[in-house]
């Protein structure tokens, strides 16, 4: 009875040994192998998607007049410029469609480098106030005004006062300079790997030509470029309607993308790469 009991207690020694070894090779195998759910590489089912082009830059400026010190404060908020540019800025006598002479400099406005900007001015001696009609606030092009294209407005907006309050917001929208009324829609199929990409445009100065692109980001924070497309090149009435293909392009992200429609092929100079327009790819 004694050797039965102590051989039964042996196979039972055994039988926890050879659990805990087949419990320690299991981890040992467990850290050799690979892993059978690596992360997915990122992957889209969106086939459509469209961007609705809007000029710009846009955004608002809101006039301050201190009747005790006889001081205009000018203070801007504007998105679409092109990222880290300098723009002169000036309020003028008359209305946007019949501008006349410059009345107030403003400090140049200064964009981030998303193409953001925010800037405030302050005028002194300015008796009056602000009047009801008659003054308009413009932005340009820059970095100067010496030169045709850098003095031309791209957004501006007339100051309407009926009330003779002391405070004022301007919106700050299309100008009637070169290129500044362009406005169109883009459309996106892909099919496999080649991405079809339709462009209709109008307001564009006729016969102009301009570089266009789909970029990384939105237009409220603007990104480098993914996509080169060929130049636009407007018609004789300004209009543009267009069809690029370009291959091994993998997916349409379902956020992430905009297009821009660059001033002039002189993407070198801040003067060229303005964008007269910008647009979020939307999927539909």
């Amino acid at each position: 009875m004694i050797a039965k009991h102590g051989l039964r207690r042996e196979i039972h020694t055994l039988a926890i040994l050879g659990t805990v070894v087949m419990l320690v090779l299991a981890a040992c195998g467990g850290e050799k192998t690979p892993a059978t759910s690596a992360t997915p590489m990122p992957t889209s089912t969106i086939t459509a998607a469209h961007a609705t082009l809007k000029h710009m830059p846009y955004g608002n400026a809101e006039l301050r007049w201190d009747a005790s010190s006889k001081t205009l404060t000018v203070e801007f908020s504007l998105i679409g410029l092109l990222p880290n540019s300098t723009h002169p800025t000036q309020i003028y006598a008359g209305s946007s469609n019949h501008g006349g002479k410059m009345l107030y400099p403003l400090q140049d406005i200064a964009s981030d480098n998303m193409g953001n900007a925010t800037a405030t001015s302050t005028v002194n001696n300015v008796a009056k106030g602000i009047p009801t009609t008659g003054w308009n606030v413009s932005i340009h092009n820059g970095p100067g005004v010496t030169a045709a294209d850098e003095a031309v407005s791209i957004s501006c907006g007339d100051i309407s006062n009926t009330s003779l309050a002391h405070t004022v917001k301007v919106d700050m929208n299309t100008s009637p300079g070169k290129d500044q009324a362009a406005s169109g829609m883009v459309l996106l199929t892909l099919s496999g790997e080649q991405l079809t990409v339709k462009l209709a445009m109008s307001g564009l100065e006729p016969n102009s030509v301009h570089p266009f692109h789909i970029h990384r980001g939105n237009c409220l924070n603007q990104g480098g470029v993914a996509y080169h497309i060929p130049n636009v090149v407007a018609g004789a009435s300004g209009n543009v309607q267009m069809t690029t293909r370009l291959e091994h392009v993998p997916l349409i992200p379902s956020s992430g993308w905009y297009v821009n429609v660059h001033y002039s092929t002189d993407l070198t100079s801040q003067t060229g790469a303005d964008p007269l327009v910008c647009g979020d790819i939307i999927p539909g």
